[in-house]
């Protein structure tokens, strides 16, 4: 068959709705909110009971997906996965691409339904999903594709949650990034010819509940030649993996969720030298950043309450006046105008902050772009405040008052704001060309 692609393509308002709201994808497109089963998530893993294989989540934008393949294989149990999944060739015990299910499999019905009409809500269907999780649909694929082009920098979001391996590499991408923790492996796919397994290295394809007619369903695929996610109609006695998800709203979770992922998102870092230091660049927006705080000893400058400790994990603290002076040849202070696109490319505070050094009150710090935003503080005649709290940079501008721009980030309000403070006051200093 004719693969259809395309990207799919939604209000950018809805997007902003999903993200400002933490709406569920069934509360936007309208299925029920809640079913009857929910489903225990401890320490970041979720337990099928019917075989007792665990699998990792990931939370995006109200719902948890498993960022691992389904791998449910007991056809004694299940009837309906009998001669119906299999392993890909290349991966005899499933251990490194999960199983490849039909799509009567996937929606755990009777064989003969891969080549005749279901005619089935694509709501709220668990299939061969654990109990308590359901199989996903196009709007919840359409819901995880909204939140990740919000927070990507346009990336594409198949590239945004592909693995950082298992993919052949490819010049007409961008490299993955699995920026989201989920983890979406180049399985490839069985054919419906009983034999040919393909694309393995190349492409993922993932079922979802909705059935296009008799003899195909709709899918969604990741291509390592295509920057975005793609769907498609395939036939239903292809083998393709499979992702389970819930609600928010229908999940007891306790512990935390595996964050390791974070620190594994790679990043393009340059160096710079300067008086001593070395210094972290990032491309960003347009320009060169800095990816650390100046740490540059100069008149009208300190340490987080006179300690150098504080430099070392923090940067020096300065007042504007001295700000002004101390940026390397070429580099100079941000403009407001620019930290505000900075902050509209890059997304949320949460995907600029560092994942350490902030407050226990905050949410863990993403560093999505490698800009580590540490909560450095301030001082203000001579007192010290706001250590892992916020951070404040100076920024070029005009002087009105006595009073300067100064970009903040603080652990609790979602976006990044430009106020004004004294110039004497201490701040921290990225500078930028």
């Amino acid at each position: 068959m004719q693969f259809i692609s395309g990207k799919l393509c939604f209000v950018a308002a809805v997007g902003a709705f999903l993200s400002l709201t933490g709406c569920h994808s069934q509360e936007l497109f309208g299925a029920n909110e809640k079913t009857s089963d929910y489903i225990d998530i401890k320490d970041g893993k979720i337990t099928d009971s019917r075989d007792g294989q665990k699998y990792g989540v990931t939370l995006i934008n109200g719902v948890y997906w498993m960022n691992e393949n389904l791998r449910f294989a007991d056809s004694s149990k299940v009837k309906n996965l009998k001669e119906n999944s299999w392993c890909h060739e290349d991966d005899k015990d499933c251990s490194k691409f999960g199983r490849l299910y039909s799509w009567s499999a996937a929606m755990n019905v009777d064989k003969k339904f891969n080549s005749s009409g279901l005619s089935r809500s694509a709501y709220n269907v668990r299939g061969i999903c654990p109990e308590g999780m359901r199989l996903p649909s196009l709007e919840d694929w359409a819901n995880l594709q909204i939140y990740v082009n919000m927070f990507n920098a346009g990336e594409g979001a198949a590239t945004s949650i592909k693995s950082l391996k298992t993919w052949d590499k490819s010049d007409k991408v961008n490299a993955p990034t699995n920026r989201f923790g989920f983890n979406a492996k180049a399985a490839g796919r069985r054919n419906n010819d009983g034999e040919t397994f393909l694309s393995s290295g190349r492409i993922a394809f993932f079922w979802t509940s909705n059935e296009k007619d008799k003899g195909t369903a709709s899918g969604v695929q990741l291509s390592n030649e295509v920057n975005d996610i793609q769907v498609g109609e395939f036939y239903k006695d292809h083998g393709l993996s499979i992702r389970c998800v819930v609600d928010r709203g229908n999940a007891d979770v306790s512990g935390d969720l595996d964050s390791s992922y974070i620190d594994e998102i790679p990043h393009d870092f340059g160096s710079l030298k300067y008086e001593g230091e070395t210094y972290r660049t990032i491309q960003f927006a347009g320009l060169e950043w800095m990816a650390d705080n100046m740490n540059y000893d100069a008149d009208g400058s300190h340490c987080y309450n006179d300690d150098k400790k504080y430099c070392e994990e923090y940067g020096r603290l300065y007042t504007y006046e001295t700000a002004k002076t101390i940026c390397p040849k070429g580099w100079r202070l941000p403009t407001a105008s620019e930290v505000s696109g900075f902050s509209s490319y890059a997304g949320m505070s949460a995907v600029l902050r560092s994942s350490t050094g902030w407050t226990d009150k905050a949410s863990r710090g993403l560093d999505f772009w490698g800009f580590d935003i540490k909560a450095a503080g301030g001082r203000d005649g001579g007192d010290y405040f706001d250590l892992k709290s916020s951070a404040y940079f100076w920024l070029d501008g005009d002087v009105k008052n006595d009073n300067a721009s100064v970009w903040w980030v603080n652990y609790y309000d979602n976006y990044p704001k430009v106020v004004t403070k004294k110039t004497t006051n201490e701040f921290s200093v990225r500078c930028v060309k």
